[in-house]
């Protein structure tokens, strides 16, 4: 019994370590990077070797106290509930698996852009997709997502899964504020992200746990942007899951008269 307790402790300490060293200790390490706009991205997204081994259903799952499913069909419910001719921009593909049934939702019916600041990603999930042919389509982007390509209002929705609790605070703001340009009167901007849980047992640990993997994520638990928008504007929904553990964000631009439609050049994917 002692031997595989210690087992068990060995094998949770080499994985609480591994998950350190790719992700906070992974940031210290890039401070010589300060001056490139993807140094805040951990080494867990930039090895395409590390991305290959964590690119695991189960993996997320977990990380998402098994509330991925849940949490990937709150996020895209307005999406998919009208798609046709529509089209739609997801901010940060990470491992591709949220891109998979985003591009199944619009396959044939409408148009999909994806936009991440690592190559690694965008080749990575460019290389998922295009193994189904059925999720062929896509238009992918590499850039700053706090500055993107786009002109003003051409896109239907926009989506963004579990990415602002990774950027620093400065960063989180102008990719939100991007993320509301470049929407379409009458569009919908919808993020899934963390959220202060209301058990102060849960906050304390979940706090400890960002303090140890994510030191961008507790941020989540104050940053609420969408209160400094104008309500005669914007029509504002926020749903909790797991007890306030998590939320969706739902912002929609409240109709105006709609804007000469806009071609997007597609470049070729990565």
């Amino acid at each position: 019994m002692l031997i595989i307790t210690l087992l068990l402790l060995a094998i949770g300490l080499g994985i609480g370590g591994f998950f350190f060293i790719t992700t906070r200790a992974s940031l210290v390490m890039n401070e010589h990077r300060k001056q490139r706009l993807d140094s805040h991205v951990y080494w867990i997204y930039r090895s395409p070797w590390l991305i290959w081994l964590m690119d695991r259903q189960f993996i997320s799952s977990v990380i998402l106290l098994f509330q991925y499913h849940r949490l990937v069909k709150m996020v895209l419910a307005p999406a998919c509930a009208r798609r046709e001719g529509k089209r739609i921009l997801q901010v940060s593909c990470a491992f591709g698996n949220f891109t998979q049934k985003l591009a199944a939702c619009y396959h044939k019916l409408g148009e999909v852009f994806i936009f991440d600041i690592m190559h690694s990603e965008v080749r990575h999930t460019n290389r998922k997709l295009a193994a189904n042919k059925d999720h062929g389509g896509c238009c992918f982007f590499q850039g700053d997502a706090g500055a993107m390509p786009f002109q003003d209002g051409i896109f239907d929705y926009v989506v963004s899964f579990f990415l602002f609790h990774e950027l620093p605070p400065a960063m989180k703001q102008k990719v939100f504020a991007e993320s509301l340009r470049v929407l379409k009167p009458g569009g919908i901007f919808v993020y899934g992200e963390f959220h202060k849980p209301d058990s102060p047992l849960v906050s304390t640990l979940s706090g400890l746990y960002f303090w140890i993997f994510e030191p961008y994520a507790r941020a989540m638990w104050s940053w609420n942007p969408s209160a400094e928008l104008d309500p005669r504007e914007w029509r504002i929904k926020r749903e909790k899951v797991m007890g306030g553990y998590f939320q969706v964000v739902s912002l929609e631009r409240l109709p105006t008269p709609a804007p000469e439609s806009v071609a997007v050049i597609c470049p070729l994917a990565a």
